[in-house]
């Protein structure tokens, strides 16, 4: 069974102030939190174990979620003494992982159906893409031939969050505050080793309170 590894360990500098008293992915859109609905969604494609990493505020998240049973899953937590970035924050808990993981941010809100990814064959990931927000409008790779690319022809498309990563990438990598992107995913799609999609549903990084409070009345019709 695909486990998932689920970021959360930011400190949501942009979310002020809510962040300053909670942590980003607490927020709720209606009565669901942003990392409570991208749990349920795990499980509902069918993932059972979920790693969490957690440092700002990180107890209120433990907290909230517990040990994963009212969500039917095992959750367990990777705690960061000190803020490790998107790649750090996954090396420091590759322990977890002897296969294939999803990584997605906490703070997501979308309706992918994680069941349908897949890392093809020769590739170490899988990248989910969407058109570029109003917040990344240059945006950040080419989709060519299902492959991840940093140079080419048309539009460019801006990473998700969302990827299905093979544990070989972080192999004999130190612990140390890194990308995810810069360090791991950049070299490895300069080697065509990732995949990639275009995804057109509901998958929004909400970055203020603005945005997710809009959200939250477009979904809630309030």
């Amino acid at each position: 069974m695909t486990k998932a590894f689920v970021l959360a360990a930011g400190q949501g500098k942009r979310f002020l102030p809510f962040s300053k008293r909670k942590p980003k992915p607490l927020f709720k859109i209606g009565d669901v939190s942003l990392i409570e609905n991208n749990l349920n969604n795990l499980k509902n494609c069918g993932v059972d174990e979920v790693v969490i990493n957690v440092f700002h505020l990180g107890e209120k998240i433990i907290d909230s979620l517990g040990d994963g049973s009212k969500y039917g899953l095992k959750i367990s937590y990777s705690i960061e003494n000190e803020l490790l970035g998107t790649g750090g924050g996954i090396t420091n808990a590759i322990h977890f992982f002897e296969e294939s993981f999803i990584v997605l941010s906490g703070d997501v809100w979308t309706d992918f159906d994680f069941s349908t990814l897949k890392i093809e064959e020769g590739r170490l990931a899988h990248m989910v893409l969407i058109k570029n927000p109003i917040s990344n409008k240059k945006g950040d790779v080419y989709l060519k031939d299902n492959l991840v690319e940093t140079k080419g022809e048309g539009s460019t498309l801006t990473y998700s969050g969302i990827s299905l990563l093979s544990p070989e990438l972080f192999y004999n990598k130190e612990i140390h505050n890194y990308g995810l992107w810069e360090e791991i995913l950049l070299p490895a799609s300069r080697n065509n080793l990732v995949s990639g999609e275009l995804y057109n549903g509901l998958l929004d990084n909400l970055n203020t309170v603005e945005e997710a409070e809009k959200l939250d009345a477009l979904l809630t019709g309030e």
